[in-house]
């Protein structure tokens, strides 16, 4: 388990990265907002497919209401709302989601690291699962 206060102080750097942490969704929420950094939940626990991911990813980073639930506009409402300033997203079931569409989080972690690369902004923690499947192996651990 890697120490959130101690990642944020050392300014975790925009990207994407698998993170094992008990802490609920709370607490990140409490040590972000503590470190001066801003939280987005993105929980896909309950999610099956990319009409799901989207409709969450509207309400998680809250997109405006002409957002068309599709990838280039999630592509670019994220980089609509990007102000540079550092934002952790805490991905929670990630893991659920590819048991039943590999190829919504396959397409969501291009964009959001697309999107960590050009803004600056994103830092897209995705809570470590028991295994690790063959898409996130690349995806560097904290």
């Amino acid at each position: 388990m890697t120490d959130l206060p101690a990642l944020l102080s050392k300014g975790l750097r925009p990207g994407v990265y698998r993170w094992h942490s008990k802490l609920t969704a709370d607490q990140v929420r409490r040590t972000a907002t503590d470190a001066g950094w801003s939280l987005v939940l993105l929980d896909t626990t309950a999610v099956h497919d990319k009409a799901g991911f989207l409709d969450v990813c509207a309400t998680a980073f809250d997109l405006p209401r002409w957002f068309g639930r599709n990838w280039d506009a999630l592509a670019d409402s994220l980089s609509d709302r990007s102000t540079g300033e550092p934002e952790v997203v805490l991905w929670d079931g990630w893991r659920e989601l590819l048991d039943h569409d590999h190829d919504t989080v396959d397409v969501a972690l291009q964009i959001f690291a697309e999107d960590a690369n050009e803004s600056g902004q994103l830092r897209v923690l995705l809570r470590e699962a028991d295994d690790v499947p063959d898409l996130v192996t690349e995806v560097p651990v904290l």
